[in-house]
């Protein structure tokens, strides 16, 4: 009977061991704060309201969406796609550009390519309502036009997804 109980302990200590050791502790990589970022940024977003200093300027956006793509690559690159049923003469939006989260902010800032126009974003609602707020300067001429209106001031885009 104690060989049966030696026998069944070493069995035991046995396949201990061999669960240890296959066991090497390298479990799943942990995302970077940016591949964490871009993962909740992925996706077709619909507008829902524009603000400039205070004004509602939604209209000049009907039935806007953003689609915000890339892969990640670490201090990378990504894509955005705007659609609209039509577009403003003159707006401080690009309808397609890249961006880069911002070194040091990548929670909360990101910087659109074409004019290095940094961009305060926040999400909210588990990560279904996003937040796009930035001073436009003076001097920036718009996108989207021909003439050399500004539409300077603060703007906030609101988007949602589903």
């Amino acid at each position: 009977m104690k060989y049966v109980a030696r026998l069944i302990s070493l069995l035991i200590l046995v396949s201990a061991g061999l669960f240890y050791a296959s066991c090497d502790g390298n479990g799943p990589e942990e995302q970077s704060e940016e591949q964490t970022q871009l993962d909740k940024l992925k996706a077709t977003w619909t507008m829902q309201s524009v603000d400039n200093d205070g004004t509602d300027r939604s209209d000049e956006y009907p039935n806007m969406t953003v689609t915000i793509s890339g892969t990640y690559s670490e201090g990378g690159t990504y894509n955005y796609v705007s659609d609209a049923d039509s577009w403003p003469n003159l707006s401080p939006w690009k309808a397609n550009d890249t961006w880069k989260f911002k070194s040091g902010s990548v929670g909360s800032v990101i910087v659109r390519q074409a004019d290095l126009q940094e961009m305060n974003y926040q999400l909210t609602s588990s990560d279904k309502t996003l937040t796009i707020s930035f001073d436009y300067p003076d001097s920036a001429p718009g996108f989207h036009n021909t003439r050399t209106e500004s539409v300077a001031g603060q703007w906030t885009f609101v988007f949602t997804r589903p």
